[in-house]
C-alpha cells in the first residue's frame, strides 16, 4: 500500500513539473526583469567593494584573501547580467513569434514563388515556423539554468586558488625564505597537478570516472572528492550533470569555458592602440608632460560632474599618491595632499625607533584590543603610579592612627600633594603623546620632498587630512605660490621606497612625480 502511494506521489509530482515546465516562462521573465534591476543597481555596492579593498584594507595578507571573493562578484555581475537581458530579449522574440504565428499560422513558401533552388533550400536551412519557435523555447528555457552552472564554475575556479594563497601566507609565518621557496613551489605544483587531472575529468564530461580498473578508480575517487569540497562544486553537481546528459546542453556545457575566459580575460585579451607613437604614461608622468585631471582636486570634480550621481560614484578612481588642490592657481596659496600609502607605511615599520598605535591588518577587537603600549608613555604611567600609589598608602596609615587636628592636617597634604602629582605626571604623559605624534609626523614627511620648478616647498605647514573624494587618509601640505611668476610650472614630488635589489635584500630607492601646474 504504501509503495503505491509513494508511486502515485511520484507520478502527481512528475506532472506538476511537466505543466510547471510549460508555464515556468511567465515566471522565468518575472524574476529576470527584478533580478536584472538588482543586479544593475548593485555595481555600486561592488565598486565601493572594489575601492575599499584597495583603500581600506592595509594588510597585503588579507587584501589577497579578500580579492578573489571581489573577482567572483564583478564577473559574476557581467555572467548575470548579460545573461538575463539575453534571456529577456530572446524570451520576448518568442513572445512576439507566438503571436505573428496567431495571424500567420505556419511559413507557405509556395506563395512566394520562387525558383525550386531557392524554396528548397529556404525550406531545408529555415524549416518549419514552429519548429523555428520550438528551437527558441529551449534556448530561453535553458539560459536561465545555464547562467547559474556559468557563475558556479567560475566561482569553483576562483576558489580553487585560494588554498594556494592560504598556504604561502601560512609558510610566510612559520618557514625561512630557503624552505618556503622550496616547499611551497612542491605544495603547489603537486596541488595544480593534480587539480588539473580533475579538471580533465570535468572537460572531457567523466572520462577519468569511465576508467574500470578499481585501483585506480579508487584513487581517483578520494582525489575528485577532495577537489570537490574544496571547490565547493557538490553544491551544483545535480544542475551539472543534469546539463551535459542532453545533446543540446552539453553543447553549451562546452560553450561555457571559453565564455568564462572571454568575460574574464576579455579586457585584457585585446587592445586598440589608437596612437602608436604616444610615449609610455610613466615616461610622460616623470618629466611633466601629462596632464592628468585624477591629480587635482578642481579637475577631477569637474571631471566627475560630468557623470550622473550614480555614475559618479562608479568612476571614481582612488588618489594613488598626491592631490594638487588646484591646477589653475589664481590665490596666494595653495595646498598638496600626499596620501599615506602602504609603501609610506613600510618605511615607518623600518625605523626602530618609532612606536606604533595599534597592529596592522586584521584584528578581532571583541575580546581584545589592538592597541600597542609605547614603551616610553608606560614607563611614564609605572611611574605616576608608583609615586600616587606610595601616597595613597601613607594616606591608609595615618587614617588607621588616633585622629586628631594635626594628623587631619597630614591628610590633606597628602591628598594636595596626590593631586599634584596627578596634574605633573598627565602633563609628561601628555607631552610624550604628543612627541610621539610629531616624531611619526616628521618621519612621515621626511620620506618624500616637495619642489616647484627648482624651489624646495617647505614641509612645516602639514596637517592630517582625510580626503573627501573616497576618504584617503594622509597628510595636507600647504604652500605659498604668491612668488610665482605667470605661466606654466612644475610641481615635483620626490619620495622613497622600499625595493628588492640583485641579493633578495630591501634597500631605499627613489622615484619622482612631475605635475604641471599653472599660475594665473
Amino acid at each position: 500500500m504504501n509503495g503505491e502511494t509513494s508511486n502515485e506521489t511520484k507520478t502527481l509530482f512528475k506532472q506538476w513539473l511537466e505543466k510547471l515546465q510549460q508555464e515556468s516562462w511567465q515566471l522565468e521573465l518575472l524574476i529576470s526583469g527584478f533580478a536584472l534591476f538588482g543586479i544593475y543597481s548593485s555595481r555600486i555596492l561592488i565598486a565601493d567593494f572594489g575601492l575599499y579593498i584597495e583603500n581600506g584594507i592595509s594588510s597585503d595578507n588579507l587584501k589577497s584573501l579578500v580579492k578573489p571573493f571581489f573577482i567572483i562578484l564583478k564577473v559574476g555581475w557581467v555572467i548575470f547580467f548579460f545573461n538575463l537581458l539575453g534571456h529577456v530579449i530572446l524570451r520576448g522574440l518568442w513572445i512576439g513569434a507566438i503571436g505573428l504565428r496567431y495571424v500567420s499560422q505556419e511559413i507557405e513558401y509556395e506563395k512566394f514563388n520562387y525558383s525550386d533552388i531557392f524554396t528548397n533550400f529556404l525550406k531545408k536551412k529555415v524549416g518549419s515556423y514552429d519548429d523555428w519557435i520550438e528551437r527558441l523555447e529551449m534556448l530561453c528555457s535553458v539560459i536561465f539554468a545555464y547562467t547559474f552552472l556559468l557563475f558556479a564554475l567560475f566561482m569553483s575556479l576562483v576558489i580553487f586558488f585560494i588554498p594556494i594563497i592560504v598556504i604561502r601566507l601560512l609558510f610566510e609565518l612559520f618557514l625561512n625564505d630557503y624552505a618556503l621557496n622550496s616547499i611551497f613551489g612542491l605544495t603547489v605544483l603537486a596541488y595544480v597537478g593534480i587539480g588539473l587531472f580533475v579538471l580533465f575529468d570535468l572537460i572531457t564530461l567523466g572520462g577519468l570516472k569511465r576508467i574500470k580498473e578499481k585501483s585506480i578508480s579508487k584513487i581517483y575517487f578520494y582525489i575528485y572528492r577532495f577537489y570537490s569540497t574544496i571547490t565547493l562544486s557538490f553544491l551544483y553537481r545535480p544542475l551539472l550533470y543534469n546539463f551535459i546528459d542532453h545533446p543540446y546542453t552539453k553543447k553549451l556545457f562546452f560553450l561555457s569555458i571559453p565564455y568564462i575566459l572571454l568575460v574574464f580575460l576579455g579586457g585584457q585579451m585585446f587592445t586598440n592602440t589608437y596612437n602608436p607613437f604616444s610615449p609610455e604614461r610613466d615616461t610622460l608622468m616623470e618629466t611633466g608632460e601629462l596632464l592628468d585631471d585624477y591629480y587635482y582636486d578642481d579637475l577631477r570634480d569637474k571631471f566627475l560632474v560630468e557623470y550622473p550621481n550614480e555614475e559618479r560614484k562608479i568612476n571614481k578612481e582612488i588618489i594613488k599618491k598626491i592631490s594638487l588642490e588646484h591646477f589653475n592657481i589664481r590665490e596666494n596659496f595653495s595646498s598638496v595632499f600626499i596620501k599615506i600609502t602602504p609603501e609610506l607605511i613600510e618605511l615607518l615599520e623600518n625605523d626602530k625607533t618609532l612606536s606604533p598605535y595599534t597592529t596592522k591588518g586584521l584584528s578581532f577587537t571583541f575580546f581584545t584590543g589592538n592597541e600597542i603600549d609605547d614603551p616610553k608613555i608606560t614607563l611614564l604611567e609605572q611611574q605616576k603610579s608608583k609615586i600616587i600609589s606610595t601616597l595613597l598608602k601613607e594616606k591608609r596609615n595615618l587614617k588607621k592612627e588616633k585622629s586628631d587636628a594635626q594628623k587631619k592636617l597630614k591628610i590633606d597634604n597628602i591628598e594636595r600633594k596626590v593631586e599634584i602629582e596627578k596634574k605633573k605626571w598627565d602633563k609628561k604623559i601628555k607631552q610624550a603623546e604628543i612627541d610621539k605624534s610629531n616624531k611619526i609626523k616628521k618621519a612621515f614627511l621626511s620620506s618624500f620632498e616637495l619642489y616647484i620648478d627648482d624651489k624646495r616647498i617647505t614641509k612645516d605647514n602639514s596637517v592630517y587630512y582625510t580626503h573627501p573624494h573616497k576618504n584617503e587618509k594622509g597628510l595636507k601640505c600647504i604652500f605659498e605660490t604668491d612668488s610665482l611668476t605667470k605661466g606654466l610650472h612644475q610641481f615635483k614630488f620626490y619620495y622613497n621606497y622600499f625595493k628588492t635589489d640583485i641579493d633578495a635584500k630591501k634597500i631605499i630607492a627613489k622615484d619622482s612625480l612631475i605635475l604641471p601646474i599653472l599660475k594665473h
